[in-house]
């Protein structure tokens, strides 16, 4: 037997994925964008302009705020180049389920196949922390629009997040976890 069954269950997710669909979108300013092309640049247009945000206020002292200067433990702590565990207790504690980057590859992947990749993985790695740069390819993104409601009419309807890859995921768990031992 091929295709779907015609039960409820089958009928309440094509029901769902009609209200999820997202056929037109109209503006604030009236026009409505609803061919592929002008949504895409409708949005575009629409989260530059909401991600440039206000002007914020220059504050010019912050020697207040910071400390000047830390001490040499706590610069090697931070300057140190992450061994295999911290490296395999980063990808734990982040969870499997989360969202693919655009290499589309998750962290449940690297999770089962640890045992063949950890030794790339930790070159990698350690290679960043080293030469403190990440390669442009490494902090490449996918931005995705996830609607806030069921059928979204404008994009302010939309929250915008970012898809990372894994390696960036690693990275910045392991700089949190450096830093939230150092911090008051």
């Amino acid at each position: 037997m091929k295709g779907d069954r015609n039960t409820n269950f089958f009928h309440a997710c094509l029901a769902n994925k009609r209200r999820k669909r997202v056929v037109d979108i109209r503006c604030w300013n009236g026009m409505v964008f609803n061919s592929p092309e002008s949504l895409h640049q409708g949005a575009v247009d629409f989260f530059s302009n909401f991600l440039q945000g206000m002007p914020t206020r220059l504050l010019t002292d912050l020697s207040t705020l910071i400390s000047p200067v830390i001490s040499d433990s706590d610069s090697s702590i931070l300057c140190s180049v992450p061994t295999m565990n911290e490296v395999f207790s980063a990808l734990s504690s982040i969870p499997s389920n989360s969202a693919l980057g655009p290499d589309g590859f998750g962290l449940g992947f690297f999770k089962s196949y640890w045992e063949v990749v950890k030794e790339d993985v930790l070159e990698a790695i350690s290679e960043f922390f080293v030469s403190k740069q990440l390669p442009r390819f490494f902090t490449a993104s996918f931005l995705v629009l996830i609607p806030k409601v069921d059928n979204p009419s404008g994009f302010d309807k939309f929250r915008p997040i970012s898809l990372c890859l894994v390696f960036y995921k690693i990275c910045s768990k392991i700089i949190v976890n450096c830093l939230t031992g150092l911090l008051p």
